[in-house]
């Protein structure tokens, strides 16, 4: 029997899904495949990238401060903006205030209408989680279920998930928090496989992820030191987990969603890209991004992600470093128009600038 037989059988099911070929919900997707939501990465021009890559991946945006939307501020604004080619797209937000969470549904309602409200309980950032918002709301299960009843009572029947951690201290704590908001109404529930004071370094428990998963009677994706294929598929083999939320592994690199989509479907594998390829895309990315918000914006929020679409290659540092000291979308062009063409062929070519 499959081992996630027992559980799938305590699982609502979507009424959208009928077994005539209607489409099922975002969080109903087998393989489910997710980019993780990431301040100043998962912004519109990136998502964009990626849905034309690996267009069955479930896209978030970036952790939005609910209070920002209400008071107005246009940069928040922009980061809950999406095109509806980036479709499914889901808003993540956070804050300590159910009622606040609950109006910025609301007011994003009357603009957009995503395929899903998310409710961030993983962030441990001090300023975030200190006043019991992020991984703080982990503290206060009744909290979160509050936050997950007004947001689903303004979400005009948008599905609404959770984004957590284990716990705070105790690798248990998530198992009660994911109970709570399953009853008031969550429909997915996304663990990042650390507890609030663990750093990157400290390595995903995935032991500790799988006894909670199994315990949990909706959608579990699992998130946490997934950085290739392989472990793609070692995750969702855990009991309980039905897809993958990749983060630091999915900067600047579309292709890997792309393949675990493909490896978790069963299917053949596409070849992974090429210098040419990583370049080409990194170069539309930078357009789109100086397109958005400005040339000198635009350009430095683009080298950290950059310099994940170009390594692995002999030239990568030199690259990197090429274009860590310049400033200009031309400039920064020119460096990606060189990598592409090759260690060797650089050489013998002038220093242009590509038209």
């Amino acid at each position: 029997m499959c081992h996630h037989s027992r559980r799938d059988m305590m699982k609502p099911r979507n009424p959208s899904a009928n077994g005539h070929g209607a489409a099922v919900s975002w969080y109903e997707r087998r393989p489910l495949v997710a980019l993780a939501p990431m301040e100043a990465v998962t912004d519109s021009p990136y998502r964009r990238i990626v849905r034309a890559i690996a267009p069955e991946a479930v896209l978030y945006t970036e952790f939005t401060p609910a209070r920002g939307l209400l008071a107005g501020a246009e940069r928040v604004w922009r980061m809950v903006h999406f095109e509806e080619s980036e479709r499914p797209v889901i808003v993540q937000l956070y804050d300590n205030l159910p009622e606040t969470l609950g109006e910025a549904v609301s007011e994003i309602g009357k603009r957009y209408r995503p395929d899903g409200y998310d409710l961030n309980m993983g962030c441990p950032v001090r300023k975030v989680a200190s006043r019991g918002a992020g991984c703080g709301m982990l503290a206060t299960p009744d909290v979160a279920a509050d936050a997950v009843r007004h947001m689903i009572e303004r979400a005009d029947g948008v599905p609404v998930s959770i984004k957590t951690r284990l716990g705070i201290h105790d690798k248990t704590q998530v198992v009660e928090v994911a109970h709570a908001c399953v009853e008031a109404g969550a429909v997915q529930v996304s663990i990042h496989a650390r507890l609030k004071a663990d750093r990157p370094k400290v390595p995903a428990d995935w032991d500790a992820l799988a006894r909670a998963a199994a315990q949990i009677p909706v959608t579990v994706i699992g998130n946490g030191d997934v950085w290739t294929v392989r472990d793609a598929r070692r995750m969702v083999e855990l009991p309980g987990v039905d897809g993958v939320m990749i983060a630091r592994a999915g900067i600047g690199n579309p292709w890997l969603l792309r393949r675990c989509c493909q490896a978790l479907a069963g299917r053949e594998l596409d070849p992974l890209p090429t210098r040419e390829e990583k370049a080409r895309v990194a170069m539309e990315h930078l357009r789109a991004n100086v397109a958005e918000k400005g040339e000198r914006r635009g350009v430095l929020e683009m080298r950290k992600v950059v310099r994940n679409y170009i390594k692995g290659h002999i030239d990568s540092k030199r690259t990197w470093m090429r274009i860590i000291d310049v400033e200009s979308e031309v400039d920064t062009l020119a460096a990606l128009e060189q990598f592409a063409a090759g260690p060797e062929q650089r050489k013998h070519e002038p220093r242009t600038v590509p038209s």
